[in-house]
Protein backbone atom coordinates (compact mmCIF):
# COMPACT_ATOMS: atom_id res chain seq x y z
CA UNK A 1 0.00 0.00 0.00
CA UNK A 2 3.08 3.02 0.96
CA UNK A 3 4.50 1.52 -2.38
CA UNK A 4 1.56 2.49 -4.22
CA UNK A 5 0.79 6.17 -2.38
CA UNK A 6 4.83 6.42 -3.01
CA UNK A 7 3.94 5.75 -6.67
CA UNK A 8 1.16 8.05 -6.59
CA UNK A 9 2.55 11.19 -4.96
CA UNK A 10 5.85 10.70 -7.04
CA UNK A 11 3.48 10.88 -10.53
CA UNK A 12 1.66 13.74 -9.55
CA UNK A 13 4.67 15.80 -8.58
CA UNK A 14 5.90 14.76 -11.94
CA UNK A 15 2.93 16.27 -13.58
CA UNK A 16 2.96 19.57 -11.22
CA UNK A 17 6.38 20.07 -12.65
CA UNK A 18 5.95 19.84 -16.13
CA UNK A 19 3.39 22.50 -15.90
CA UNK A 20 6.03 25.36 -14.66
CA UNK A 21 8.60 24.18 -17.19
CA UNK A 22 5.48 24.86 -19.61
CA UNK A 23 5.26 28.90 -18.47
CA UNK A 24 9.22 28.74 -18.24
CA UNK A 25 9.60 28.09 -22.22
CA UNK A 26 6.80 29.97 -23.35
CA UNK A 27 8.02 33.10 -21.25
CA UNK A 28 11.32 32.34 -22.35
CA UNK A 29 10.27 31.94 -26.05
CA UNK A 30 8.56 35.73 -26.08
CA UNK A 31 12.14 37.03 -24.07
CA UNK A 32 14.06 35.97 -27.16
CA UNK A 33 11.71 37.98 -29.96
CA UNK A 34 13.19 41.29 -27.90
CA UNK A 35 16.80 40.56 -27.00
CA UNK A 36 20.35 41.07 -28.98
CA UNK A 37 21.41 37.96 -30.88
CA UNK A 38 24.68 37.03 -29.36
CA UNK A 39 22.26 36.08 -26.11
CA UNK A 40 20.64 33.41 -28.46
CA UNK A 41 23.24 31.01 -26.99
CA UNK A 42 21.62 31.13 -23.45
CA UNK A 43 18.87 30.61 -24.68
CA UNK A 44 20.01 27.37 -26.83
CA UNK A 45 21.11 26.40 -23.04
CA UNK A 46 17.90 26.88 -21.89
CA UNK A 47 15.87 25.16 -24.35
CA UNK A 48 18.58 22.24 -23.71
CA UNK A 49 17.83 22.16 -20.49
CA UNK A 50 14.42 21.99 -20.01
CA UNK A 51 13.97 19.49 -22.55
CA UNK A 52 16.39 17.58 -20.54
CA UNK A 53 14.39 17.91 -17.32
CA UNK A 54 11.20 17.04 -19.55
CA UNK A 55 12.80 13.75 -20.89
CA UNK A 56 13.62 12.54 -17.16
CA UNK A 57 9.91 13.86 -15.74
CA UNK A 58 8.74 11.68 -18.41
CA UNK A 59 10.70 8.75 -18.44
CA UNK A 60 10.47 8.68 -14.65
CA UNK A 61 6.58 9.10 -14.71
CA UNK A 62 6.16 6.37 -17.50
CA UNK A 63 8.25 3.72 -15.23
CA UNK A 64 6.22 4.51 -11.95
CA UNK A 65 2.73 3.85 -13.72
CA UNK A 66 1.43 0.78 -13.09
CA UNK A 67 1.75 -2.11 -16.02
CA UNK A 68 -2.13 -1.85 -17.31
CA UNK A 69 -1.42 -3.40 -20.49
CA UNK A 70 0.86 -6.43 -21.42
CA UNK A 71 1.20 -7.52 -25.13
CA UNK A 72 3.10 -9.40 -27.17
CA UNK A 73 6.06 -7.78 -28.22
CA UNK A 74 8.65 -9.05 -31.25
CA UNK A 75 11.86 -7.39 -30.30
CA UNK A 76 13.23 -7.06 -33.59
CA UNK A 77 10.53 -4.72 -34.43
CA UNK A 78 11.08 -2.92 -31.79
CA UNK A 79 15.10 -2.96 -32.00
CA UNK A 80 14.20 -0.99 -35.83
CA UNK A 81 12.22 1.29 -34.68
CA UNK A 82 14.26 3.12 -32.33
CA UNK A 83 17.20 2.64 -34.62
CA UNK A 84 15.42 4.18 -37.59
CA UNK A 85 14.65 7.56 -35.29
CA UNK A 86 18.33 7.81 -34.30
CA UNK A 87 19.35 7.44 -37.92
CA UNK A 88 17.16 10.31 -39.24
CA UNK A 89 17.99 12.49 -36.16
CA UNK A 90 21.67 11.56 -35.88
CA UNK A 91 24.32 13.69 -36.50
CA UNK A 92 27.14 11.77 -36.16
CA UNK A 93 28.69 8.89 -39.32
CA UNK A 94 27.35 5.72 -37.19
CA UNK A 95 26.74 2.71 -39.17
CA UNK A 96 23.69 0.02 -37.59
CA UNK A 97 24.11 -3.43 -38.09
CA UNK A 98 22.13 -6.44 -37.20
CA UNK A 99 21.96 -10.00 -35.95
CA UNK A 100 18.41 -10.77 -34.90
CA UNK A 101 16.13 -13.57 -34.17
CA UNK A 102 12.86 -12.64 -35.46
CA UNK A 103 11.50 -15.01 -33.35
CA UNK A 104 12.17 -13.30 -29.98
CA UNK A 105 9.62 -11.86 -28.57
CA UNK A 106 8.25 -10.93 -24.99
CA UNK A 107 5.41 -9.80 -23.16
CA UNK A 108 5.22 -6.76 -22.07
CA UNK A 109 4.96 -3.04 -22.23
CA UNK A 110 6.19 -1.44 -25.62
CA UNK A 111 6.08 1.88 -24.42
CA UNK A 112 8.63 1.43 -21.40
CA UNK A 113 10.81 -0.90 -23.67
CA UNK A 114 11.31 1.55 -26.19
CA UNK A 115 12.23 3.97 -23.18
CA UNK A 116 14.93 1.21 -22.32
CA UNK A 117 16.69 0.87 -25.70
CA UNK A 118 16.00 4.47 -26.37
CA UNK A 119 18.40 4.81 -23.37
CA UNK A 120 20.89 1.88 -24.16
CA UNK A 121 21.35 3.21 -27.92
CA UNK A 122 21.37 6.89 -26.89
CA UNK A 123 24.64 6.17 -24.74
CA UNK A 124 26.20 4.05 -27.22
CA UNK A 125 25.99 7.37 -29.47
CA UNK A 126 27.49 9.76 -27.13
CA UNK A 127 29.80 7.50 -26.65
CA UNK A 128 31.16 7.38 -30.60
CA UNK A 129 33.07 10.97 -30.87
CA UNK A 130 32.48 11.41 -34.84
CA UNK A 131 32.77 7.95 -36.57
CA UNK A 132 31.75 4.09 -35.74
CA UNK A 133 29.72 1.55 -35.42
CA UNK A 134 26.80 -0.08 -33.10
CA UNK A 135 26.33 -3.77 -33.41
CA UNK A 136 22.96 -5.00 -31.99
CA UNK A 137 22.79 -9.37 -31.46
CA UNK A 138 19.03 -10.59 -30.81
CA UNK A 139 19.04 -14.17 -29.62
CA UNK A 140 17.44 -16.89 -27.68
CA UNK A 141 18.89 -19.07 -25.21
CA UNK A 142 17.71 -21.53 -22.58
CA UNK A 143 13.99 -19.97 -23.05
CA UNK A 144 16.04 -16.42 -22.41
CA UNK A 145 16.11 -13.41 -24.45
CA UNK A 146 19.33 -11.84 -25.02
CA UNK A 147 20.21 -8.53 -26.40
CA UNK A 148 23.97 -7.25 -27.46
CA UNK A 149 24.61 -3.95 -28.07
CA UNK A 150 28.35 -3.21 -28.58
CA UNK A 151 29.56 0.11 -29.83
CA UNK A 152 32.82 1.34 -31.07
CA UNK A 153 32.38 4.46 -28.19
CA UNK A 154 35.38 4.99 -25.58
CA UNK A 155 33.55 2.57 -23.13
CA UNK A 156 32.91 2.90 -19.11
CA UNK A 157 35.54 5.09 -17.73
CA UNK A 158 37.80 3.35 -15.06
CA UNK A 159 36.75 5.40 -12.24
CA UNK A 160 33.45 4.75 -12.55
CA UNK A 161 33.13 1.31 -13.76
CA UNK A 162 32.22 -0.47 -9.98
CA UNK A 163 29.64 2.34 -9.67
CA UNK A 164 27.57 2.37 -13.38
CA UNK A 165 24.13 2.83 -12.53
CA UNK A 166 24.43 4.83 -9.01
CA UNK A 167 22.02 7.89 -9.42
CA UNK A 168 23.41 11.07 -10.15
CA UNK A 169 27.03 9.47 -10.66
CA UNK A 170 28.08 10.89 -14.43
CA UNK A 171 30.79 11.60 -16.42
CA UNK A 172 28.75 13.28 -19.08
CA UNK A 173 29.16 17.20 -18.83
CA UNK A 174 24.99 17.28 -19.40
CA UNK A 175 24.29 13.85 -17.86
CA UNK A 176 22.13 12.95 -14.75
CA UNK A 177 23.14 9.60 -14.18
CA UNK A 178 19.57 8.60 -14.11
CA UNK A 179 19.35 7.00 -17.50
CA UNK A 180 20.73 3.60 -16.79
CA UNK A 181 18.76 3.13 -13.32
CA UNK A 182 15.96 3.81 -15.20
CA UNK A 183 17.14 1.08 -17.65
CA UNK A 184 17.35 -1.50 -14.92
CA UNK A 185 14.17 -0.74 -13.36
CA UNK A 186 12.51 -1.45 -16.50
CA UNK A 187 14.34 -4.79 -16.95
CA UNK A 188 13.58 -5.76 -13.73
CA UNK A 189 9.60 -5.32 -14.15
CA UNK A 190 10.51 -7.50 -16.87
CA UNK A 191 12.00 -10.30 -15.26
CA UNK A 192 15.01 -8.89 -17.00
CA UNK A 193 18.77 -7.50 -16.46
CA UNK A 194 21.03 -4.92 -18.06
CA UNK A 195 24.80 -5.13 -17.52
CA UNK A 196 27.70 -3.51 -18.95
CA UNK A 197 31.39 -4.35 -19.52
CA UNK A 198 34.12 -3.14 -21.96
CA UNK A 199 35.38 -4.65 -25.13
CA UNK A 200 38.53 -3.95 -26.91
CA UNK A 201 36.85 -1.67 -29.25
CA UNK A 202 34.24 -0.06 -26.85
CA UNK A 203 31.28 -1.23 -24.67
CA UNK A 204 28.56 -4.06 -24.61
CA UNK A 205 25.64 -3.98 -22.86
CA UNK A 206 23.65 -6.40 -22.32
CA UNK A 207 19.83 -6.89 -21.71
CA UNK A 208 18.42 -10.55 -20.43
CA UNK A 209 14.82 -10.85 -20.47
CA UNK A 210 14.93 -14.39 -18.14
CA UNK A 211 12.74 -17.24 -18.49
CA UNK A 212 10.91 -16.52 -21.53
CA UNK A 213 8.40 -19.03 -22.49
CA UNK A 214 8.42 -20.70 -26.01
Amino acid sequence: MMNNMNNELAAALAHEIKNPISVIRANVDYIKLSVKPQYSKCFGIIDRELDKLTSLITDYTAILQPDTKKEMIFIEDLIYDITEEFSILNTKEITFSFDLDSEAAIQGDYKKLSILLFNIYKNSIEAIKSKGEILTKLYRKDNDTIIEITDTGSGISSDIADKIGTPFLTTKENGSGLGLMICRTIARAHNGTVTLENTDSGCKTTIKFKNQEE
